[in-house]
C-alpha cells in the first residue's frame, strides 16, 4: 500500500538525516564509568582506575554511572557560570562534582525523589556548577540506578542559560497539546448521541497524549516545577504506554465489522497485553532489570508496530473507510515510533528537532483522527437514522392492513393502549353476503369491494376505522352523535361500493353493532377484548334481524374497585 510504503520512506529520511556520532552535545564527549553505589569521587579518582572513552562507553549495567568532563569539554562550553544539562528521566540520585585547579572538589547532589531544576522550556534538567576563585578542570556526574541511557548520551556542558527550546517552538508545542482538547470536547458531544465505545477510547488517547507531551516537552515543568527525576519518569513511561494502550483499543473498536478478522482484531487485544506486561516489567525496582528495562521498554514496541501496518493494511484492502483514516493519520507517528524504538534502543543519539518532530506528528495524528471520527460519526448516525426509520415502517407494515390501508387488529390495539384520545361509541360492521360475492364475481372483485367499503368508512368519520379481520370494520367514534355517525358510515360503504365497483351489479349491504358509551371514555381504559365481544353479540343480532341494519345498545364501563372495597371484599 502506497501510503504505509510512504510511511517506511519517511521513517528512512529521519534516519538518514538524524545519524550522528554516539553522542549529541557539543564538544568532546564525556568519558564514562560503572560501579557500585560504595563508590565515591574519590574512590573513582583514584590513580589505576580506568575510565571508558571509547566509542562503546555507552553503558547501564553498573549501579552507578559515572559521566566525566575534562578540561577540553569545559572549554568548548565557554566562560562564565558553567550549567549540567542531560535529558530528564528515572534515577535514584545524581551528584555533580567539580574539581579545581587549586584541587578543591565541589559537588552538588539532587535525590531522585526531590524536586529537580528544570529548564522552562524543554525536557532537560540542569545542575550549575558551584562558582569558585580557581577554574574547573574536571566535572564528574554520577547517576545512581538510572534507567535510560539518553540521559547519558545527551549529557552537556553549558553557559548558564543557555539550555533549552526555543520560544516559538514551545509555543507551538503547546498549541499541539491544546488541539488534543478539541476530540475531548467533540467526542463527549458524539457520545451523548451515540453510545460508541471507539469515542470513549479515543477520549483516553487525546487525555494521555495532553499528558505524554505536557511532560516529555517540558510543558508541565512551567505548571508543576516540582516533579521529581523517579515521578517524571514513571509518569512519562505510564502515560505513554497507556496511550498506545488506548490506541490500540480504539482501532479495535473504530475498524468497521468485517474489515478486520477476529484473528486480527485478537492480534490487538494481544498487542495491549504485550505492552503492560513489557511496561511493567521495565519498571519493576529490580536491579537486574534495569540495566535492561530501557531495550524491554522501547524493545515492546516494535511487535505492537508491525502488528498495526499489517492490519491496518489488510483493512484498507477490504475497503474499510476508518482504516484509511487511520493510515494517513497513523504514518507519520508510526515513522516516529520506529525511529523512537531505534534510538530508544541505543542505536544512536539523534538531534533534538526529532523529539520536536513526533509533537507534530501527534498534532496530525488528532486531526485527522478526529476528522475520521466525525466521519464514522455521520455514517453510523445515518445507519441509526435508517434503522429506526426501517424499524418503523415495519411497525407500521405490522399494524396496517396491506390490501385497505386501514389499522389492523394490531393497530388497534396499539393505538388503545397509547392513549390519549377519547371516544363515544364504538361499532362493529360486516359486509353482508360478502362470500357469495367472491364465488360470484370474483376474488379480484372481492377485494375492490372491500376497499370501497373502507372508503366508504372514512368519509365523514371523525374517529378511527380499522379492518379485524375477512369483511369485519371495527369503528372507534368520537363524534357526539354517535348513532347518526354508525349509521352514515354503514351507508356510506353500500354507496361507496355501489361506485366503486361496477362489476358488482347487485347492491352490496352491511350490518353493524353499536356499543354507545355513557360519557367520553379514554382508550386506554377500554377493555378491547369485551368491546368486541359485546359488539360482535350485536352485530349478530342484526344479522338474525334480516341483515342491512344496525342494532345498538348502551355499554357500561366496569368501575375500577377502589382501595376501600378491595379492604372490604377482603
Amino acid at each position: 500500500m502506497s501510503l504505509l510504503r510512504l510511511a517506511f520512506l519517511f521513517l528512512a529520511v529521519i534516519l538518514g538525516a538524524s545519524l550522528s556520532p554516539a553522542h549529541a552535545a557539543s564538544g568532546p564527549a564525556p568519558c564514562t564509568l560503572q560501579s557500585t553505589l560504595w563508590d565515591d569521587y574519590s574512590t573513582i579518582s583514584a590513580p589505576g582506575v580506568t575510565r571508558n572513552c571509547g566509542t562503546d562507553r555507552w553503558s547501564l549495567a553498573g549501579q552507578r554511572n559515572w559521566l566525566f568532563f575534562d578540561a577540553r569539554a569545559i572549554a568548548a562550553a565557554g566562560p562564565g557560570p558553567l550549567e549540567f544539562n542531560a535529558r530528564t528521566s528515572r534515577f535514584h540520585r545524581v551528584a555533580l562534582y567539580a574539581r579545581y585547579a587549586d584541587g578543591s572538589v565541589a559537588s552538588v547532589v539532587r535525590e531522585g525523589s526531590e524536586a529537580m531544576p528544570y529548564r522552562l522550556a524543554g525536557p532537560d534538567f540542569y545542575l550549575t556548577l558551584p562558582q569558585r576563585a580557581s577554574p574547573p578542570v574536571e566535572v564528574a556526574v554520577a547517576f545512581d540506578r538510572l534507567g535510560y541511557m539518553t540521559t547519558l548520551k545527551t549529557a552537556r556542558l553549558s553557559r548558564a542559560g543557555e539550555g533549552g527550546w526555543s520560544t516559538q517552538t514551545m509555543l507551538l508545542i503547546a498549541l499541539f497539546t491544546g488541539l488534543a482538547l478539541a476530540p475531548i470536547v467533540f467526542n463527549i458531544a458524539f457520545f451523548r448521541v451515540l453510545r460508541e465505545r471507539f469515542l470513549l477510547w479515543h477520549m483516553a488517547l487525546a487525555t494521555c497524549i495532553i499528558f505524554h507531551t505536557s511532560l516529555s516537552s517540558g510543558l508541565a515543568f512551567a505548571v508543576v516545577p516540582g516533579i521529581s527525576a523517579l515521578a517524571y519518569g514513571y509518569w512519562s513511561q505510564i502515560s505513554f504506554s497507556v496511550g498506545i494502550v488506548a490506541a490500540t483499543m480504539f482501532c479495535i473498536n473504530f475498524l468497521e465489522p468485517g474489515k478486520a478478522t477476529r484473528g486480527e482484531r485478537r492480534a490487538l487485544l494481544v498487542s495491549v497485553g504485550w505492552i503492560i506486561l513489557f511496561g511493567a516489567v521495565s519498571m519493576l525496582p529490580i536491579e537486574a532489570v534495569r540495566p535492561w528495562g530501557n531495550k524491554l521498554y522501547f524493545g515492546g514496541y516494535l511487535p505492537v508496530l508491525i502488528t498495526y501496518v499489517v492490519v491496518l493494511t489488510r483493512a484498507w484492502r477490504r475497503g474499510s473507510r476508518a482504516a484509511r483514516y487511520q493510515t494517513v493519520a497513523w504514518m507519520p507517528i508510526i515513522a516516529c515510533g520506529f525511529e523512537r524504538v531505534l534510538r530508544g534502543l541505543g542505536l544512536y543519539v539523534g538531534p533534538v528537532w526529532l523529539d520536536q518532530l513526533l509533537y507534530l506528528a501527534i498534532a496530525l495524528e488528532l486531526v485527522i483522527t478526529a476528522l475520521g471520527v466525525a466521519d464514522r460519526f455521520m455514517i453510523l448516525r445515518r445507519e441509526r437514522d435508517w434503522a429506526h426509520a426501517r424499524a418503523g415502517a415495519m411497525e407500521d407494515a405490522a399494524q396496517t392492513d396491506p390490501l385497505t390501508g386501514l389499522s389492523n387488529r394490531r393497530g388497534l390495539e396499539h393505538l388503545l393502549a397509547t392513549g390519549g384520545r377519547r371516544f363515544t361509541a364504538a361499532a362493529l360492521i360486516d359486509i353482508d353476503h360478502f362470500k357469495s360475492v367472491n364465488d360470484l364475481y370474483g376474488h379480484q372483485a372481492g377485494d375492490a369491494v372491500l376497499c370501497a367499503a373502507a372508503a366508504g368508512l372514512r368519509e365523514g368519520h371523525g374517529g378511527v376505522v380499522a379492518r379485524i379481520g375477512g369483511e369485519e370494520f371495527f369503528l372507534l367514534i368520537d363524534r357526539p352523535d354517535a348513532a347518526g355517525t354508525a349509521e352514515r358510515c354503514r351507508q356510506a360503504l353500500a354507496r361507496r361500493i355501489a361506485a366503486d365497483v361496477p362489476e358488482v351489479p347487485r347492491p352490496v349491504s352491511a350490518s353493524g353493532g353499536l356499543l354507545i358509551f355513557d360519557s367520553r371514555v379514554d382508550g386506554a381504559s377500554l377493555d378491547f377484548d369485551r368491546l368486541f365481544a359485546e359488539a360482535d353479540r350485536l352485530l349478530y343480532a342484526a344479522k338474525h334481524s334480516g341483515r342491512d341494519c344496525m342494532v345498538t345498545d348502551r355499554w357500561q364501563q366496569p368501575e375500577r374497585p377502589t382501595l376501600g372495597a378491595v379492604s372490604a371484599v377482603a
